[in-house]
């Protein structure tokens, strides 16, 4: 019998808890000065070890997963660690992406199932605000994977991440072994539009109430009626 993704991830999470330890990917240490500080996105966080040591940094989190599972070991993690996190649970074709909303967007051991939503994650991208992406290439796939379980497919081709963002100013790339394994690395920038610079667009909140996200969305409008 067929397993949905909430299932397969929340037995995944149950029985190997913390498989890879509570620290931080290597590259997301490592990519860490080269981050836009401010608010940052988790995409399919897992059980939230980069989210914790992102709010450990002084970065502003939130993070999503599908696996309630995963999210209920991230909040203790959160909480053992002393930082706070806003975790949620839900999957990233529920996921609402607003507008220019984050500093910093990463995604780890996830791979979207489908091109799209990198139009969206890119929107939701502030002008300046870096796209951090990292996990398995597709010669670390040990079996094949159909598209009734596409949810565990996080294998990424070769040059396939590059594909998808284009209009970002690459900082980092690579593909090949680390540890041992082979991985696909990528940190991107979204560029910055100098008008929109000059008017501090590029901070604008999605907040409808928020008195200065409506200045700024006034001047978004006069400079796009240009």
């Amino acid at each position: 019998m067929a397993t949905d993704a909430k299932t397969y991830w929340d037995q995944f999470y149950a029985q190997k808890p913390f498989a890879s330890g509570k620290g931080p990917t290597g590259f997301l240490h490592q990519m860490l000065p080269r981050l836009e500080k401010g608010r940052v996105l988790d995409i399919g966080m897992g059980e939230g070890q980069n989210a914790v040591y992102l709010a450990q940094k002084g970065f502003q989190v939130k993070g999503f997963d599908i696996s309630k599972t995963a999210i209920e070991h991230a909040r203790q993690l959160a909480k053992d660690t002393g930082v706070a996190i806003e975790a949620q649970l839900t999957d990233l074709d529920l996921y609402l992406f607003g507008i220019m909303e984050y500093d910093s967007i990463v995604m780890t051991q996830f791979r979207p199932s489908n091109s799209r939503y990198y139009t969206n994650i890119i929107s939701a991208l502030k002008q300046g605000g870096t796209l951090l992406v990292e996990s398995f290439g597709v010669p670390e796939m040990d079996e094949a994977i159909g598209k009734d379980e596409d949810f565990r497919n996080f294998y990424f081709h070769s040059n396939e991440i590059l594909k998808n963002i284009g209009g970002l100013r690459i900082l980092f790339y690579q593909e090949g072994l680390v540890n041992d394994r082979h991985v696909v690395q990528c940190l991107a920038q979204k560029p910055i539009d100098k008008d929109a610079a000059k008017l501090n667009l590029f901070g604008m909140s999605t907040k409808k109430n928020d008195v200065e996200s409506s200045k700024h969305l006034e001047l978004a409008e006069k400079l796009f009626k240009k």
